[in-house]
């Protein structure tokens, strides 16, 4: 009987340090990928004004930039928003010539404030371009494209992406003369390419003829690493 329990004492710490057989697995990266046109926007506009003085900088600014403010809220309707992102006063320096030892002076001040458009109708880029400058607007800033139903074409990317990472896992497990018997673990990616707006022409709003942007075509792409385990 002891020499049984000393057999079995023996046998314990060896089957604890037994480790269960690793799995065996396939590893692949699926890409999907859905075509479609943006239809909301993003751009920035800016006034900008100089004057002698910085209150009458500030003054002319005020107004112009009041007047370009009701203008892209006219064109956007109840589609979007228009919130200010930078305001700044700056002075302006004289220039000096070589040799002179003399402090710059201020010569007048420059006051900016600019403008940011955001949900708006990828339709009415060219609109508000107009609105904008023709109310006093002299910069423009960035233009970005974007979708409204983004989340619904990553999901149809991310299943595109999940039917090529089985196919390619199933071509491997042929090639290898094995069978997948199930998912070990998935790591998603995914995002919207951004495109640059194709400009036709970028008129001023003293010309008859609005100014024409083009969205085009963007991508929204996912990609899906899988790991199968195989028999």
């Amino acid at each position: 009987m002891r020499a049984a329990l000393l057999l079995l004492a023996l046998a314990t710490p060896a089957l604890a340090q037994e480790k269960p057989p690793e799995k065996r697995t396939i590893a692949v990266s699926g890409q999907g990928e859905v075509k479609a046109t943006p239809d909301r926007a993003a751009l920035s506009f800016a006034v900008e004004t100089a004057a002698a003085r910085a209150s009458e900088a500030v003054q002319e600014n005020a107004k112009r930039s009041a007047a370009v403010a009701a203008a892209l809220k006219a064109v956007l309707g109840s589609e979007g928003t228009v919130g200010t992102t930078r305001y700044a006063i700056e002075p302006r320096y004289d220039v000096i010539r070589p040799g002179e030892t003399r402090e710059p002076r201020i010569t007048g001040y420059v006051v900016r404030n600019e403008v940011q458009v955001e949900g708006a109708r990828g339709d009415k880029v060219g609109a508000l371009i107009d609105a904008a400058t023709g109310a006093g607007a002299n910069r423009i800033g960035g233009l970005a494209f974007t979708f409204s139903n983004q989340p619904e074409l990553l999901r149809s990317a991310l299943e595109k992406a999940g039917a090529d990472a089985r196919a390619q896992a199933e071509s491997v497990a042929r090639g290898l003369g094995v069978r997948l018997k199930g998912v070990v673990s998935a790591t998603v990616t995914g995002r919207p390419v951004p495109i640059a707006p194709r400009v036709m022409a970028m008129e001023t709003a003293a010309r008859a003829a609005p100014t024409p942007i083009e969205a085009g075509e963007d991508t929204v792409s996912a990609t899906l690493q899988v790991t199968y385990e195989i028999e």
